[in-house]
């Protein structure tokens, strides 16, 4: 269940570090509109990352155990 969660955290953070860079883009081109969603696309994008690979260290450190 970890790991399908750990994969499925990863896949959302690659989708919202997409999103994020689209807004990055619309930041350079309207930077008063965009920024906000970008920052906070940003932080969910990391935090999701984050979660991940937190995820996958706690899995890996339980198969090393065995």
């Amino acid at each position: 269940m970890k790991d399908f969660l750990s994969s499925l955290l990863f896949i959302l953070s690659i989708l919202i570090f997409a999103i994020t860079a689209y807004l990055l883009f619309w930041t350079i081109m309207m930077p008063g509109w965009f920024v906000l969603p970008f920052l906070i696309s940003l932080i969910i994008g990391i935090i999701t990352f984050w979660s991940s690979k937190k995820l996958g260290s706690q899995e890996k450190s339980k198969h090393a155990g065995k």
